[in-house]
Order: C-alpha cells, then structure tokens, then sequence
C-alpha cells in the first residue's frame, strides 16, 4: 500500500470497475492498492481479491497469490478463468496433483477453452507422464488450432521421443506464428543433436540466451542443450560449464521449495547412522509368507542408481512374455515417509507383526492392480533406483522379493547425473551440483552396503558395461536369476519402448537401442570432474572398474 491511500469506491461496481481498468493498464500494484482499500471499507468482489493475487503473482509471492486467487474462487467457483489462475499457480509452486485438479474442473465448466488444455498438459509433463500430456496438448490445438505454447510442446514431447518429423512440422508451425518461441526452437535442436547437427544447434539456441526474457525452467533447458551440443563438439569445458550454468537456474527456481527441508543426501546419512548402531536380529526376524491375494509369481525389485542402466533393463525385461514392470511409480512413499524418516519410526518397523505387514503389503499390490499391470503369473518388476534406500521396508515387507541391483561406472553415472534431470524433486534436487551428485552417490552405496551386510538379500549385480559388451550372455544370466527361459523377443526391446509411456530421461536413449557412445564419458570430463573423483574412487574399486 502506498502512504496515500486511493478514495474508497461509492460501489461495487466503481470498485470493480476501477480495478479492472487498472490491471488493463497493467499497473498491477495501483490495481491492488485500489483493491485492498475497498475491501477496508466492506466491498466484496471476486476480482478484488483476484486484483491482489495478481500482483502478489508478480512480485513471486506464490503462496500469497494462491490464497487471494482462492478467495476468488470461493466466491466465484464457477469462473474457469480462476480456476485457471489458481492451477498456474499451485504449477509453480509443483502442487501438481492439486494444480492437475483445478485445470479438470475448469475443463468440465467450460470444455472449449484451450489454454486450460494446454497448461494440463505443461503440469502432466512435469509429473512425467509425456503420453497424457501430448493428449492435452493435442486437444489445445484442435480447440485452437494456433495455440503457440501447445504447438511446441507437442515438437518437445516429439523430439524427445526421437519423432523427428512431427517434431519439425509442430515446432515449424509454432515459429510461424511466434519467430522466437524457446520450446519450439528447442525441439528443433533436439532433432539437430539427434542428427549430429551440432553447430546448426549452437547457432539456433545462443540467440535465445540474449536479454533478460528467457527465464528458469525455459532458460536451463536451452542451456542443458547447448551443453549437449558443445560436447557433440568436443569443446568440453565449455559444455561442462554451460551445464553448470543450466543447473544454477535451476537452483534458483527451485531453491524456495525445498528449503528448512529434510533433504535425499540428510536422510540416507541419518539411515546410515541408525544402522550403524543396531544389531541384526530384529531386523532379520521378519514375518513369513506372502499375502494370498499377490498377483505375481516372483516379485522383484530393480535398485541402483539414477542413470545406472535400470531404464534400459527394465524395457528389455518388459519385452519378455513371462514378465511385467513398472517404472518409477513409488507405492513404497507413504510407509517409507513414516517408518524411515527418524529413529522411533525404523524402531517401530523392526518390530512390525504380521498384522501390520499384511496391510502395507496389501496396500502396495493393489496400487500396482490399479496401474492396470498384468502381474498375474508372472515375474513383476518394480523399477525405482532410489528404492535402493527403502532396502530395510522392502526386506520387512517382502523378505521373499529378489533385488536386481543396477551398476554402471561410478564416474558416468555421477556425470550424467549432473548433465541430465528428470523434473527436480528432492533427489534430483541434490544432482544440481556436482558436489551433491558425488555425496549423494557415496551415501546410497554406502547404506546399499550396509544393508547387504544385515539383510540376507538375495541380490544380483548387473552392470551395464556387460550388457553392452554381451547382450545375449548378461541377458541370460538375468533370466537364470529371475527363473524364466531367455526369450528372443528380448533382443526387440527398443521397438517395445517406442510404444510405452517411459517416464525416465533415459527415454530416447533406450529407444536407440544398444550403443557404446554413453561408455567412458566421464574421460572427456576428467579435469572438470577432479573434485568429485576422489570420493568415487572405492567405488570405482569396489565395484571392478578400471581406476583412472
């Protein structure tokens, strides 16, 4: 409020009115002073409140945005344009499944307006579920055929896929209408890379990083780009730097979220404390047996690492008939959140009785029935590296389950880390810097190890280097483990893959196929990488790879 403030309306209407003039004119702070000083004298208006929100909006004050836009909608719950406020902003503040939920209920009041498509599917895409959220996109466009934003992300989710051509044809049509639109120059860089076509992509993404208008999200994913296109280049440095730069945005934008929060690298360190000083013997008296209503015939467990290879065994294991999987849908969060989040919950679940364990086990297969998996009689395969730091649920809940335990040299998987994101969450989060990648890494293999050494696992190491090297041969072997016959139809996985909804970033990769370009990156990377070298050197050791 300024020290003046503007006279009181005589009416609702003048209120209004004034208002409305105001944000018109974009002067959103007079609009809001008008706003305030109105409802001071008893005025009540949804566009008073939404007058407020706005500005609130743009001084990055989400969460007292989202309260005034809310103040709106309950007096005007109907109004698709609120509801559309209230989702973009619960989208910034990646409230996703609540955002997911206004844009639906603006889409029933009013079904023909294709912005609210079109920001369904940015939020399906940022909850990693590309499939829907081209559908949204789609729809947008269908409503309105020259919808800018959904014309590029539908080239986005295209290139991504490794669909060049619908890639270029969306991407063209959206630079018809706006020359400098950053998803759509972006997709077309995707394809360029896909292509080889590195300098044509350096040429097309730097003027995109002129001036102050591209911001966050948009300006680290043409950054992580560049750095792709620099490194097909062979200009090293320059692309390591240009990934630092990416993920320095990225930081930025998400610092807010997750700060005074417990952090991936805070909790695996407190696990590892806690195991550090309890013995064995109430964890491995777990409860027998299986629950009667469990669909597979083997369940199992796909751990690791982030950008280990698990995405690439996991479409190879779903190309077999006798095998089902899932990826990256943790049923394990909710009894995860509450058994291993602190000493008195890891007390509690040690003594779980039999009761207690039905009931999480029950819980877990039906939310794999209601993710439509045909697990009936079949091996399941629930794919989640992180799950790696849930070994002690796991081994409480199903101390029968097998573990297929993911390795790919230490120094790749650190760097790609750091160059690739899937949307930031808390782990990702971590991956930011280099630094946090190393710790992060060093932390989940020491409580994998850890574990090994309490829990009686049966566990198989697959690494990814070998299946590389020996597809048929390592294949086999992971079949022999599984205990089902190797099947051909393996050899047919990156056909498999371009068919399925995969939520990994890993997603274009697997959809080559096999190839040997993603061995020894880390090389390339050697002197930019010293500083995180040292502490993946047992690992390095531990795990056979040849030492620098």
């Amino acid at each position: 409020m300024s020290q003046q403030d503007p006279p009181p309306a005589q009416s609702t209407a003048d209120a209004v009115r004034a208002v409305a003039t105001a944000v018109a004119a974009s002067e959103f702070r007079q609009a809001a002073e008008l706003a305030d000083s109105s409802l001071s004298f008893g005025l009540i208006h949804p566009a008073l409140y939404n007058a407020r929100a706005l500005w609130a909006e743009r001084q990055g004050r989400d969460e007292e945005a989202l309260q005034e836009f809310q103040r709106a909608r309950a007096l005007a719950p109907k109004d698709p344009h609120i509801l559309n406020a209230v989702g973009l902003c619960l989208t910034r503040l990646y409230r996703l499944d609540e955002a997911l939920d206004a844009f639906d209920e603006a889409i029933r009041i009013d079904p023909a307006y294709s912005a609210t498509h079109q920001r369904k599917g940015v939020v399906l895409g940022m909850a990693g579920r590309p499939a829907a959220a081209e559908t949204a996109h789609r729809r947008a466009i269908s409503l309105q055929p020259g919808n800018v934003e959904a014309l590029a992300s539908v080239a986005s989710i295209a290139a991504r896929n490794g669909d060049a051509r619908p890639a270029e044809t969306y991407a063209t049509r959206a630079l018809a209408i706006d020359p400098r639109n950053a998803t759509a120059h972006a997709a077309l860089a995707l394809v360029e890379i896909s292509r080889g076509e590195f300098a044509l992509a350096e040429q097309r993404l730097r003027p995109l990083l002129d001036g102050p208008q591209l911001l966050g999200h948009g300006r680290a994913v043409v950054l992580g780009l560049l750095g792709d296109a620099l490194d097909g280049l062979g200009r090293y440095p320059e692309a390591f730097a240009v990934y630092g730069a990416a993920n320095a945005e990225l930081r930025k934008l998400h610092a807010p979220r997750f700060r005074g929060r417990t952090g991936m690298l805070e909790m695996v360190e407190k696990l590892i404390a806690y195991f550090d000083g309890v013995a064995g013997e109430a964890w491995n008296a777990v409860p027998h047996g299986e629950p009667v209503d469990q669909p597979a015939r083997l369940h199992v467990f796909l751990l690791g690492f982030y950008r280990s290879g698990t995405t690439l065994l996991e479409q190879v294991l779903e190309s077999h008939p006798d095998i089902a999987t899932l990826e990256e849908r943790d049923f394990l969060a909710e009894p995860a959140e509450h058994y291993l989040t602190s000493p008195e919950g890891l007390d509690r679940l040690s003594m779980l009785d039999e009761k207690a364990v039905a009931i999480l086990r029950t819980t877990y297969w039906q939310r794999v029935r209601d993710h439509r998996v045909a697990t009936e009689g079949k091996v399941f395969v629930d794919k989640h590296p992180l799950n790696t730091v849930k070994l002690p649920l796991i081994r409480k809940l199903f101390p029968q389950a097998k573990i297929l335990f993911a390795l790919r040299d230490p120094r790749d998987v650190v760097l790609s880390c750091f160059r690739r994101h899937f949307e930031i969450n808390a782990t990702m989060y971590e991956f930011l810097t280099l630094d946090g990648t190393a710790r992060l890494y060093d932390r989940v293999m020491s409580f994998a190890e850890t574990c090994r050494g309490m829990f009686p696992l049966e566990l198989f190491e697959h690494r990814y280097e070998d299946m590389i090297a020996d597809f048929d041969g390592r294949i086999r072997a992971v079949c022999e483990f599984l205990v089902v016959p190797y099947s051909e139809t393996m050899q047919e996985f990156a056909g498999t893959a371009h068919n399925l909804d995969i939520r990994s970033p890993s997603a274009q990769q697997v959809r080559r196929g096999l190839y040997s370009e993603g061995l020894n990156q880390w090389r390339r990377y050697q002197a930019e990488l010293a500083s995180a070298l040292p502490l993946l050197e047992p690992w390095v050791k531990r795990f056979g790879y040849a030492p620098g």
